[in-house]
């Protein structure tokens, strides 16, 4: 089997506990994201860097939309959160990964 980041959407949302606050700027609501979509990615076995990210407001939620290199392929994320310092959720997506099944090819080696 071998990984290939194509136009194929993976989402993978998580929420985050009803506890969690809100954030009140748009440059705690980019860390948040960076941080749960790196903590994601190396769980599941890649390396990810060079992260980029722009976040604008939509109906009272932070729209973060973020890019890690990954090897020579560029992966997009995009997060959600609520913007106040009440209770929130959060979300993020993972996108353009493709699982390819592919008997010729050799398992792909990660590091983590």
């Amino acid at each position: 089997m071998r990984l290939k980041i194509t136009g194929a959407i993976l989402a993978m949302i998580i929420f985050t506990p009803p506890s969690q606050a809100g954030f009140d700027r748009a440059g705690d609501a980019r860390a948040w994201c960076k941080e749960k979509t790196l903590g994601y990615l190396r769980d599941h076995g890649y390396t990810p860097y060079n992260w980029t990210a722009s976040t604008h407001l939509k109906d009272m939620h932070y729209i973060t939309e973020g890019e890690w290199r990954l090897d020579v392929d560029d992966l997009k994320v995009e997060c959600r959160s609520k913007k106040d310092g009440k209770r929130a959720s959060g979300k993020f997506k993972i996108l353009n990964i493709e699982i390819m099944d592919d008997a010729a090819s050799a398992p792909r080696q990660t590091r983590r």
